[in-house]
């Protein structure tokens, strides 16, 4: 378990740091900027981000060289909804990682996989954290890996249970080989860590990066990579249970062919933010912002919402009534920006 000891000075130097972007709009506001920097450049992407009532949680991902973090901030969200700094927590997530998946359940936040290092090695690890009364995030603990070492899959959660979907599966360890997959894993969430992972009911496609969430004792899932590198459009969903996923069934495509769009849901609607519309080596990202009613019987007619201030492929979280989304790939020559925006939900 590795420790952070940050001095008054240096979370003091964090809340102070300036608003992310100059492209705040009558939508979109700005909140603190996100603290991780190289090398004089600030910008993060690939990283996890959850939400309470109160409080922002984003852990690990990519700097503007590449290279993977283990520190957690927690950002308060306060009564103007403005995240106005980003406090560190006093514990390092055990490894460097970018594009694990985490969730938040009864208290803790579970994280699955992820790679480990520039190369893009993944790792099945799995670890977990409790939620303090404070805001911040406890130790650590290692808990059951996942069946096979993956990153760009997307875990959700519901009932105490976890579902993940898709992914990466590394297939010859070490800066091995890795392929898109259709595998489908769940596992149990307790106090005392995962439980044993179970193979359910495997996704239509084989993808990375899919857009999965949860609304009652369903899953909904869209976008995502195939094989060639191509965005998908399609979506699909599927009953949950304690005993697995149930058929998937196709429903409303989003409305343009994406992948890696940060999607949240509040109140029966799902939100999501930008994302990458074509893949490989030179990847093109959208500023669209799309919202659909789902329910148990899918996804319904998706609508247009403000754009996003910019072009990219973010990580986003709810919180009471608005939608936070921070850093992410962009096109600058940077790669990645440390861009932090808000907005309340009945605008978009």
């Amino acid at each position: 378990m590795v420790l952070v000891i940050i001095a008054v000075a240096a979370v003091a130097a964090l809340l102070l740091q300036p608003a992310g972007g100059s492209a705040c709009n009558s939508t979109w506001s700005c909140a603190a900027s996100y603290p991780i920097q190289v090398a004089g450049n600030y910008g993060v992407a690939a990283e996890q981000c959850a939400s309470s009532s109160t409080y922002l949680y984003c852990l690990g991902g990519l700097d503007a060289n590449g290279g993977p973090h283990s520190e957690v901030y927690v950002g308060t969200v306060a009564a103007s909804g403005n995240i106005t700094g980003w406090t560190p927590s006093p514990v390092a997530y055990p490894t460097t990682v970018s594009g694990q998946s985490c969730v938040l359940s009864s208290g803790y936040m579970y994280c699955v996989g992820g790679s480990h290092d520039s190369a893009g090695d993944d790792v099945a690890s799995s670890y977990y954290a409790q939620v303090e009364g404070s805001g911040g995030l406890g130790a650590w603990f290692y808990t059951t890996p996942y069946p096979i070492p993956v990153d760009a899959q997307s875990c959700v959660t519901s009932s105490s249970y976890v579902y993940c979907v898709g992914g990466n599966n590394e297939t010859d360890g070490t800066d091995g080989t890795v392929a898109p997959s259709n595998s489908v894993w769940y596992a149990q969430l307790t106090s005392s860590g995962i439980g044993r992972w179970s193979k359910t009911t495997a996704y239509p496609a084989n993808s990375y990066l899919p857009s999965c969430f949860t609304a009652d004792s369903d899953i909904f899932c869209l976008g995502g990579v195939d094989s060639s590198d191509n965005p998908l459009g399609t979506a699909y969903y599927a009953s949950i249970s304690s005993t697995g996923v149930g058929e998937w069934i196709p429903t409303s495509a989003y409305p343009l062919p994406a992948t890696g769009q940060a999607c949240a849901v509040s109140d029966g609607s799902v939100y999501c933010v930008g994302g990458a519309t074509s893949g490989g080596q030179y990847a093109a990202y959208t500023s669209a912002v799309y919202s659909a009613p789902i329910s148990s019987s899918g996804i319904g007619s998706w609508k247009e919402g403000p754009d996003y201030p910019v072009s990219v492929g973010t990580s986003c979280a709810i919180a009471s009534t608005r939608i936070y989304c921070v850093g992410g790939y962009d096109t600058s020559a940077q790669g990645e920006d440390d861009y932090v925006y808000f907005a309340p939900l009945s605008s978009i």
